[in-house]
């Protein structure tokens, strides 16, 4: 299925779509009547009255398209000068549905779309820049027209990218904006495909597909849009009904067009209607383009469109064309852009961008690899079976150690709290209470510093899966840059709560110390110290889950240090004059992170700074 989604995608620019304002020529004509006809006529008065008025709404229109276009531009000249992006967003209706093709699914609402911005910057044309970057987004041309039964403008946008002055290949790309009280409420961005182009490959493949599922929920036009008989629509009814003739006719002896799916331009009308005569003979009759929405003006015009085949739109299948239209109004040239195929690529430049920035990501990568083929794939690594046989004898060993979380049971001798061996429940309990103590660094995630992977989840994973969820969390999370980071700033008040508060790192440190003792002197059956250790090492020879705990806190041994000199950072600390905090924190295992969040400045509130500065 995924290949035939991609032959689908390589397929819809094939099809051209050219926008002639037929409406200009109409206004011409009834204009030239009403003018022959003022000095016979005995109501020229009100028709006079009738035409500037007229002409008064058609002014209206042009400043209403002019300021929707101004807003348009304004975002893309914020975006290039780097401005914030809660500045940004203010440019959004709270529900914009922001389509980048780059990723698989829209971003619906502006809040979605804030944390967008924040971490996919550099990933797309259209998702931001960060700080570092040189790129910027060079405007090529613009279409802008407006619908006048619901005042909703359309800007579609031909543009590419330039970093140092230099075209970035394989950057060129179209958006079509919609916008009401030039408010942006609905996005649509595609990027031509990278080099080398698919060319007709896509075709080929094409030839083999006559069903597909459909996917109504693709479809981001306007359900009634207005039809003209432009030239645009007759050319899109010409293709459907496969006649190359009639739809070549809207094209200029001379036009260019440039299908991203191939190298190089089609030049002239002729060598265009050999290129859809061949894309004629691939294309299953079942499969029609249509329209989603269209900008027009007297030079030029923008179209979103999908495919559907018999009547049900297809995934992966929308795109954007731009085009210029001449004097004559025929399309002289003209370029298309489908919807990336799977696989999308936004999501892998964000995290390949955070390697790239920061190599050391490799470590805790690599590690976890490693950890995930061992813990559930691997034999003879560690003792006992892979945990993908789902070994009877291992979920008893997890459901029991569960019952006994943090030793509550045990030491209430509630009479469902099973019997296991004191230093496993020792290793586990202290193992968790470690993973919670990572709750300190809740501040980690906040609105203007969301990760990919959002840290309270994580935590709670990591009460299960330790090791497996804390890992990854290191090598994705977003980099801080805030040099002071205020309370308020943490996204919930139970998060800021937890995050803050001082006795944490005491209270697990005791829970931690609880399970080291118990590890050696609870449940007297087990014997001295030299016979609960035999039996131990007896029971890890067989355990796998037993031995992946050792392996846990060796990784967080490791790995309590990555948090420290951020959350340092974001409380105004210099980092050189808080060296022993800092050294016993990353230091010392568990019991100096404990320390660290004891001992550690507090976030300050925005009421504490202001009232320091008024004193």
């Amino acid at each position: 299925m995924k290949f035939l989604k991609i032959a689908i995608c390589s397929m819809l620019i094939e099809s051209s779509s050219a926008f002639v304002p037929a409406s200009s020529k109409a206004t011409t004509v009834s204009s030239l009547r009403m003018e022959g006809t003022t000095t016979l006529n005995p109501f020229a008065s009100f028709a006079k009255l009738f035409e500037n008025n007229k002409s008064t709404n058609a002014s209206k229109q042009r400043f209403q398209t002019s300021s929707a276009e101004a807003s348009v531009r304004s975002f893309i000249d914020d975006v290039n000068a780097r401005k914030d992006r809660m500045d940004l967003v203010n440019y959004f209706d709270d529900d914009v549905k922001f389509v980048d093709t780059a990723f698989y699914n829209p971003v619906e609402g502006k809040d979605a779309l804030l944390r967008h911005f924040y971490l996919h910057a550099d990933s797309s044309g259209l998702s931001t820049f960060s700080e570092d970057s040189q790129k910027t987004i060079v405007v090529d041309n613009v279409a802008a027209s407006i619908e006048e039964d619901n005042d909703v403008s359309k800007v579609c946008v031909l543009y590419h990218l330039e970093e140092g002055g230099m075209q970035i290949p394989d950057s060129t790309a179209i958006t079509f904006y919609n916008l009401k009280n030039d408010k942006i409420y609905q996005v649509f961005d595609a990027t031509e495909p990278p080099s080398p182009k698919p060319a007709d490959s896509g075709l080929k493949l094409l030839k083999t597909v006559s069903k597909l599922i459909g996917d109504d929920s693709i479809v981001i036009g306007n359900e009634n849009i207005a039809t003209s008989g432009s030239s645009v629509e007759k050319y899109f009814d010409a293709w459907n009904r496969r006649d190359m003739i009639d739809a070549v006719s809207n094209f200029s002896d001379d036009c260019v067009v440039r299908d991203t799916q191939f190298d190089n331009s089609f030049e002239g009308k002729e060598e265009f209607e050999r290129h859809l005569l061949r894309v004629e003979e691939c294309l299953p009759g079942t499969f029609n383009f249509v329209i989603d929405d269209i900008a027009l003006t007297p030079k030029n015009a923008g179209v979103s469109w999908h495919v559907e085949n018999n009547g049900d739109a297809l995934s992966f299948t929308r795109g954007v064309s731009f085009y210029e239209v001449n004097e004559s109004g025929l399309i002289s040239s003209g370029i298309e852009i489908p919807e990336k195929a799977p696989p999308k690529n936004g999501l892998i430049s964000t995290i390949s961008s955070k390697f790239e920035k920061e190599p050391i990501r490799y470590i805790p990568a690599a590690i976890w690899v490693g950890y995930m083929y061992i813990l559930f794939i691997s034999e003879g690594i560690l003792p006992g079976v892979n945990a993908l046989q789902l070994e009877q004898r291992t979920w008893e060993e997890v459901r029991d150690l569960s019952l006994n979380f943090f030793l509550v049971s045990p030491i209430l001798n509630l009479p469902f709290a099973p019997v296991v061996h004191p230093m496993l429940e020792g290793v586990f309990n202290l193992l968790l209470a470690w993973a919670a103590m990572f709750a300190g660094f809740l501040s980690d995630e906040r609105k203007n510093k969301p990760n990919l992977l959002p840290w309270g989840p994580m935590l709670v994973g990591m009460q299960f899966l330790t090791s497996g969820f804390l890992l990854p969390y290191l090598f994705t999370r977003s980099v801080e840059k805030d040099d002071l980071v205020y309370k308020e700033d943490i996204d919930g008040e139970l998060q800021a709560k937890v995050g803050e508060w001082k006795p944490l790192g005491g209270a697990l440190a005791t829970v931690g110390t609880y399970s080291i003792a118990w590890a050696f002197i609870g449940r007297p059956e087990f014997g001295d110290f030299d016979e609960r250790y035999s039996s131990f090492i007896d029971l890890l020879s067989i355990d796998r889950v037993g031995s992946s705990f050792l392996v846990d806190l060796a990784i967080f041994a490791v790995f309590q240090s990555w948090f420290i000199d951020d959350d340092l950072k974001r409380r105004g600390v210099d980092i050189e004059s808080e060296t022993a905090l800092r050294n016993i924190g990353k230091v010392i295992p568990f019991f100096g992170l404990a320390y660290y969040l004891t001992f550690r400045p507090s976030l300050p509130s925005r009421d504490e700074i202001v009232e320091k500065k008024s004193e």
